[in-house]
């Protein structure tokens, strides 16, 4: 059964994922706190590869297994900009 993403989080993100999906990533586990800003992340697995999706006080960014890989390619940092910060990642993963 699929992981069911939180209405709040689909709707700020929601075609983001499906582009996300197209790399092979499926959401595993996901928290929505609407009392904390509207805090939220969300964990995708693609196989083996664990990536997690965060915005923290309208903060984007994102983790992965290996912070080295998120220092070499410039997405070891937030982004106040949405789509800037989707557009880095997609970027990111074509690159890999």
């Amino acid at each position: 059964m699929a992981h069911q993403i939180p209405h709040e989080v689909a709707q700020d993100i929601g075609p983001f994922l499906s582009q996300l999906a197209e790399f092979g990533y499926q959401p595993s586990d996901s928290r929505y706190d609407s009392q904390s800003f509207g805090n939220y992340h969300i964990d995708l697995l693609a196989g083996k590869t664990w990536l997690r999706i965060v915005r923290d006080r309208s903060q984007y960014y994102v983790d992965v297994q290996s912070k080295d890989q998120l220092q070499e390619s410039g997405l070891l940092r937030a982004f106040d900009d949405r789509k800037a910060f989707e557009r880095a990642v997609l970027e990111w993963l074509r690159a890999a």
